[in-house]
């Protein structure tokens, strides 16, 4: 981590002196995809990693980015079809708006494009939408006409070649025809592929740059991969590669795809007996090396195949790229190893809302290591509903003997408790990772099905309480819904606030005498309603952020031997007990 983090440093030093020209800066969806409407994405270091659910917009992110550059479209990922048609209905048009900097007028300006409905959707440039937040252009002067059209209506688009490399897309020549070919036994399969491996074998011990078969050249590029390239490739692998040639060809199928010879000190085979991710980081360090100063590179979860050793690696020498060349770059991707390397200024983090996909405001790696459903290592994660629920988590966990609290982290989900409850008790689950996950009270008859005992449970009972859980919003996420699963982590994981929500807590001390304390009937959204009325009347800020601050300080104010103590003394001895079964796991 010691060359990363010099590599960082060095990479935020030329960030903070404008030397990366053309940096795209921030990318604004008016309405793109799954995004909600008027969705804004910050770009704040030169390499930004994209943190998200399944299906939760990270590879939008990348469409739009590849369709920013002047010469580029969306379109090439997102067409119109009878299937997944584009609306094309005037001002409802598919649509996104960046920012990018010009070097040479040391000017931020924003450029915008929009779906049209030439060929299934090319994106088209058009001139600034200040209704939708843009800037109004500047008069057309000598220092900057040249990066404005002729008219002077718009910027020009940015001026960089964009790449993607998209690590689930890019097979082997064997795994292509063994995957992909159809129609044919196992046997036929094998006896074609040992017949054109004589071929491949020819092209190899020739080194030829051309070969026609049936009349249609086969080959495409047949080299031996470079010193300096060999030495990333082993440098990323922790391998001692001799040598190694790449080769792409059409010779086991119609598409061209690369098969790739490795020479140890023992012996010599290709990718058919390699791992795929050897072949993977192959491929991105050819890549990479192509690159050119101020050039844009997405990656689409580029940690497929690789250990977290190997993914560090990638990381350290994608950094190196960056570094010499400035290009800036955008990944997608569910590995913590990623969120860790970099700093939180490179993390965005994609979160899923009942308008669409947001980005989350002020991520931090605890948020992006929520996500992917793992926590910091060495530490055991209270995991929270939202940033008040944290707070009353923190002043508890305070009170906890120094060396539990200090191997304890707050974090505050802030995605609602049925997506904590549904995919991320699987993830968790999966990864074996500490959590304790902290609700609010109104999750009580949730508590009454995982209180069950998981064994022995009929298939109806199952069915049964699935089907409960379901009214609630939970799903017993997995292919076989295994209830029993669910239940048993929830017992050892979950633990449920005495009071229905943070904000009653919040209420008693804002107005001890108020009349929702007290009365039963009273809801998580009415106590909301009330801690916001309070908050009107007495002149204080009641945004999130205000209310988190306000919260924290009353807690922290708090006459011991009280009531409330009392309460959040409860809160520590409930959660202590959770966190110690955890620590002797």
């Amino acid at each position: 981590m010691k060359k990363i983090d010099e590599l960082v440093s060095n990479i935020e030093k030329k960030f903070r002196d404008k030397e990366f020209d053309k940096f795209i800066h921030e990318i604004n969806f008016p309405k793109f995809k799954s995004f909600a409407p008027n969705t804004k994405l910050g770009l704040n270091f030169p390499v930004t990693v994209l943190v998200g659910p399944n299906g939760g917009g990270k590879s939008s992110v990348l469409h739009a980015a590849w369709g920013m550059p002047l010469g580029s479209s969306t379109s090439r990922f997102w067409f119109s079809t009878a299937v997944d048609p584009i609306e094309f209905v005037a001002g409802k048009q598919n649509r996104y708006w960046y920012s990018h900097y010009i070097k040479k007028i040391d000017q931020i300006v924003q450029c915008r494009k929009m779906c049209g409905k030439k060929r299934h959707g090319y994106w088209e440039p058009t001139r600034p939408a200040q209704i939708e937040g843009m800037s109004k252009m500047p008069a057309r002067e000598l220092h900057s006409r040249a990066f404005m059209s002729g008219s002077g209506d718009r910027w020009n688009q940015v001026q960089r070649n964009p790449h993607y490399i998209n690590s689930k897309a890019e097979s082997s020549a064997f795994e292509r025809y063994f995957y992909s070919v159809g129609n044919v036994t196992l046997e036929s399969k094998q006896d074609s592929f040992v017949k054109y491996s004589r071929k491949l074998k020819h092209v190899i011990d020739k080194e030829l740059q051309t070969f026609s078969y049936y009349n249609i050249e086969r080959l495409k590029d047949n080299f031996v991969i470079p010193v300096k390239h060999l030495d990333a490739i082993n440098g990323i692998l922790r391998k001692n590669y001799k040598s190694a040639r790449y080769i792409s060809h059409s010779l086991f199928e119609k598409n061209y795809s690369p098969s790739v010879i490795f020479e140890t000190e023992h012996r010599s085979y290709s990718e058919c007996f390699a791992g795929s991710g050897e072949l993977a980081v192959v491929n991105y360090v050819l890549a990479l090396e192509k690159v050119e100063k101020y050039d844009l590179l997405l990656l689409d979860e580029p940690e497929t195949s690789l250990h977290p050793g190997a993914q560090l690696k990638l990381i350290e020498y994608i950094l190196s790229i960056v570094k010499e060349k400035m290009i800036q770059v955008i990944i997608s991707t569910h590995s913590p190893t990623f969120v860790e390397a970099l700093p939180e200024s490179a993390l965005v983090v994609l979160e899923e809302s009942p308008d669409g996909v947001r980005v989350r405001k002020d991520p931090t790696k605890g948020s992006a290591f929520h996500r992917l459903g793992h926590v910091e290592k060495d530490k055991i994660a209270v995991v929270t509903e939202d940033t008040l629920l944290a707070a009353l988590a923190e002043r508890a966990i305070s009170r906890l003997p120094i060396e539990i609290s200090k191997k304890v982290v707050v974090i505050a989900a802030e995605v609602g408790a049925s997506e904590m409850l549904s995919n991320q008790v699987r993830a968790y689950d999966q990864t074996g990772e500490k959590v304790v996950m902290l609700l609010d009270g109104d999750q009580r008859p949730i508590k009454e099905i995982y209180d069950l005992d998981p064994v022995g449970l009929s298939p109806l009972s199952i069915e049964h309480n699935i089907k409960i859980l379901r009214t609630y919003n939970v799903s017993v996420v997995g292919t076989h819904q295994n209830l029993e699963a669910w239940i048993k982590w929830c017992k050892r994981h979950v633990v449920i606030l005495d009071q229905t929500c943070p904000e009653e807590v919040f209420l008693e001390l804002l107005d001890p005498k108020h009349r929702s304390l007290g009365d039963p009937k009273t809801t998580n959204s009415k106590f909301k309603s009330a801690v916001r009325e309070v908050l009107g009347k007495k002149g204080n800020d009641r945004s999130a952020q205000g209310q988190a601050a306000l919260f924290k300080y009353l807690l922290g104010n708090v006459d011991a031997g009280s009531e409330m103590d009392n309460k959040i003394q409860k809160l520590a001895d409930k959660l202590r007990e959770s966190i110690l079964e955890l620590e002797h796991d």
